[in-house]
């Protein structure tokens, strides 16, 4: 448990630097492109620590998830993926949604934590919510914009085929990267 909180600790202690002023600062002393791979360097360290922790944690059951939690992630988890898609591409979503990656990444830690009802998924996915959360309010990034650029449907029917091929290839490997083969 202890090295799972580590790389919770790392990975998103890292990830509040450029939404406070030691961001700047540390820009200023070290330049751009040694902040960026030293901040790559932190989180994906964080991530692995995270990774290994999550797999060599005991499971401890706090509460059972409902009958119908993994229906609801199987409904939810294809519009998450879409929307982590969609923060890399200029599309119509991002008329409405001015931060998909943030938006899709509180789906996906909701409709996890219904599906799963143990201590380790609980601080993983808790974590992850509560940052997404927290971004958004600081950054001061509203979940509306005042975009009015139109862009082609072409791009967004692009990312929505993408995100439903990435949730395609997310079911059929879940077993493999999460150790829980999700049942159609």
């Amino acid at each position: 448990m202890n090295v799972l909180i580590l790389g919770i600790v790392v990975f998103f202690g890292v990830h509040l630097v450029p939404i406070s002023p030691l961001k700047k600062i540390i820009i200023n002393r070290f330049g751009e492109n040694k902040y960026r791979g030293l901040f790559s360097l932190i989180a994906l360290a964080g991530l692995l620590i995270i990774i290994y922790g999550f797999s060599r944690t005991d499971f401890y059951s706090v509460w059972n998830p409902l009958s119908y939690s993994r229906q609801i992630a199987l409904v939810l988890m294809p519009i998450s993926i879409i929307l982590l898609v969609a923060a890399n591409v200029q599309t119509n979503i991002k008329r409405f949604i001015k931060h998909p990656m943030l938006v899709g990444i509180i789906i996906w830690s909701l409709v996890h934590l219904l599906a799963n009802g143990d201590l380790r998924s609980i601080l993983l996915f808790a974590s992850f919510g509560t940052y997404a959360l927290v971004d958004i309010i600081f950054s001061k990034k509203n979940l509306a914009t005042n975009n009015s650029t139109n862009y082609t449907l072409t791009k967004d029917i692009a990312v929505v085929i993408i995100g439903l091929i990435v949730f395609a290839i997310i079911v059929y490997f879940h077993k493999y990267i999460a150790g829980v083969a999700i049942i159609l």
